[in-house]
């Protein structure tokens, strides 16, 4: 362990009291923003990951699974589904969300202490991060950090940072263990910190070199039409266009956030020149490795559409780039207020940044590039350079300090409409009325998190303070937990029968064999988690199928097929035209055609003996199938 290590450890040990009240706060504010909603988003695909593996032949000829699936890659897998076995979907994902929670809470405290130790500008990096939900997808935010829902990212992306943060305290062993977990949990994602301890002792020059490669093998592949090998052909055809459609596969011209992942990598290259120096090593690391991850994904959507690229998604790299960066920010301000010899010049600094995110100047992506530029040319500039910066703004002390004034009494009135705007985006409340109060303690705004980080930072000194403030904490924190769950009463109600091995079976399933398939499209989940069989097409079964072009052209054509009838009631019984269908569930019974079971609004119909109808019966039917 190095010096710096044993040195926050002992740290630790003499203030256990105020360590234990920043976690706790933390945690309290990491459950303020992120209520849980139920099994919504990307909770639905590993609630149906968990379900094949306590039915594996039930669902075995499920879309989803039948040319396989991602979930067969991945630890989390049959962990996940051991809890959902033993305690059904609902309450198992609860439990994968609160502690993912705490183990994010206990990740970037750990990152903290060792990037920034326990300063303000750590404790601040704690108590903000833990707010925020940051997009690091490339064009619709549909990934975030600190989800809210249960899926293999809550726990892998903590073990990653974990693992980031014991590396710099020098405990390789521990952080290469963790490293590996966050693959195995999720291989798309935890590659990044396996990636940074790989190359940890490799010459800045050689991993240089060999960074070159990646891009340079793209490049001949794609310039030579690809290889007839699985992995280097380049996607084609109908599967090439859904992947262009597609939200967050590759970067979309034009509706792309590539300035949202281009600022972390500056932020790490002025880190190289201006951060701490038992850091810098580590920012050069992850700017060369997020550099290259991000020149791959760009030649694949823009040139050579690689398998192995698109599939590997390299720009899920700035998941990792992003907490780093922001504490590699805060490193090079604390260095340089450190290191300068006038103490004015980084808290100007530090006021100029902090209005010009009130006045929403960097949130933009022009905004964004303006500011990587910046970063980027300060970043090459010497370190005398600052500190002459620093003496002239000393001597124009007065005019610098009248700008900035100026300059927050055009920033206050917007801070506050956003903090009525960010109040207004809670899915409900904690309380009634005082919008700017809920925008007080969401994501996004710093101002509540750098008053706590003071405060705390007061309290600590203080031999009563601390003690109490983790009581109080405690106290807050067991009353929130009660006010966690954010779902309504009926949504709560369903979710608690989803794969429940104490619930009662569903009427349909003293019909329904194992391994039949049912079309019903309303309710995708309820064919799944409480019928526990095969459904035959819907809206997460097409996730995954860049994996998989045989899934891909399947579920294109059971789309297709289902788009002409599902909004045609008297014509949806055509789906029994297709073999794979055994069943079809219809919103009223049709006429004429005798259910096997009807519940309100739910008519079940078997689609064996409906084929055995004669064609023509359905003479006219423009979809080459009976209608009835």
């Amino acid at each position: 362990m190095s010096s710096r290590a044993v040195e926050k450890s002992a740290l630790m040990t003499r203030r256990p009291w105020a360590t234990g009240s920043v976690l706790l706060l933390a945690f309290l504010l990491w459950l303020l923003n992120h209520p849980y909603q139920g099994i919504w988003h990307d909770a639905r695909v590993y609630g149906l990951i968990a379900a094949h593996w306590i039915y594996p032949e039930a669902l075995a000829s499920d879309l989803f699974f039948r040319f396989g699936s991602q979930g067969s890659l991945s630890l989390f897998t049959p962990i996940y589904g051991a809890l959902v076995r033993v305690l059904g979907l609902d309450v198992a994902a609860r439990l994968v969300v609160l502690s993912g929670g705490a183990l994010w809470v206990a990740a970037l405290f750990a990152l903290a202490r060792a990037m920034l130790g326990d300063t303000l500008a750590g404790r601040f990096a704690v108590l903000f991060g833990v707010m925020l939900s940051v997009s690091y997808s490339p064009n619709a935010s549909i990934f975030v950090l600190n989800e809210n829902f249960a899926t293999a990212r809550v726990w892998a992306m903590p073990c990653g940072v974990l693992a980031v943060a014991l590396l710099i305290n020098g405990r390789r062993i521990t952080a290469a263990g963790l490293a590996l977990l966050a693959f195995l949990l999720h291989p798309l994602l935890g590659i990044w910190p396996l990636a940074l301890l790989a190359v940890e002792r490799l010459s800045l020059r050689l991993l240089l070199v060999l960074a070159c490669v990646p891009t340079l093998a793209v490049l001949v592949i794609g310039s030579v039409g690809g290889l007839d090998i699985s992995g280097l052909r380049l996607i084609d055809g109908a599967l090439l266009e859904f992947v262009q459609n597609a939200p967050d596969i590759i970067f979309k011209p034009g509706a792309s956030r590539l300035p949202f992942h281009l600022m972390p990598l500056a932020i790490l290259l002025l880190g190289t020149r201006a951060g701490s120096p038992y850091l810098r090593p580590l920012y050069a690391r992850l700017f060369l490795i997020g550099g290259v991850a991000l020149l791959l994904a760009l030649v694949a959507s823009d040139f050579f559409p690689l398998e192995i690229v698109v599939q590997g998604q390299p720009w899920r790299v700035t998941w990792l780039a992003l907490p780093v960066s922001g504490m590699a920010l805060l490193d090079v301000l604390q260095t340089l207020h450190r290191a300068s010899p006038v103490r004015f010049a980084v808290p100007w600094l530090c006021g100029l940044l902090l209005a010009l995110v009130t006045l929403g100047v960097v949130s933009t992506p022009w905004g964004l590039v303006a500011l990587s530029v910046v970063v980027l040319a300060a970043s090459f500039l010497p370190p005398r350079f600052f500190i002459n910066a620093a003496c002239v703004l000393q001597t124009w002390r007065r005019s610098a300090l009248i700008g900035l004034i100026a300059l927050w009494c055009v920033a206050l009135p917007g801070l506050w409409t956003e903090l009525e705007i960010v109040g207004a985006r809670f899915v409900g409340a904690w309380w009634h009325g005082a919008v700017a109060l809920h925008g007080l303690v969401a994501g996004g705004i710093w101002l509540l998190p750098l008053l706590l980080a003071a405060g705390i930072g007061w309290l600590a000194k203080w031999r009563v303070a601390a003690p109490l403030a983790v009581v109080i904490l405690g106290g807050v924190i067991a009353v929130t937990l009660a006010q966690w769950d954010w779902r309504n009463n009926a949504q709560r109600s369903e979710e608690a029968r989803w794969l429940n091995p104490h619930a009662a079976p569903h009427p349909f399933a003293r019909f329904i064999q194992p391994t039949e398939t049912i079309a019903w499209p309303e309710k995708e989940t309820t064919v799944w988690f409480v019928l526990h069989t095969a459904n035959y097409v819907g809206e997460i079964q097409h996730i995954g199928v860049v994996f998989s072009r045989d899934k891909f052209m399947e579920w294109r054509r059971r789309d297709a097929f289902l788009k002409q009838v599902v909004n045609l009631p008297e014509k949806r019984l055509a789906l029994c035209g297709d073999p794979v269908v055994d069943w079809v569930v219809m919103p009223q019974p049709v006429a004429g055609v005798a259910a096997v079971a009807v519940l309100p609004g739910a008519a079940l119909y078997a689609c064996t003996p409906l084929r055995a109808v004669s064609l023509a019966r359905s003479a006219g039917s423009t979809l080459g199938v009976p209608t009835f």
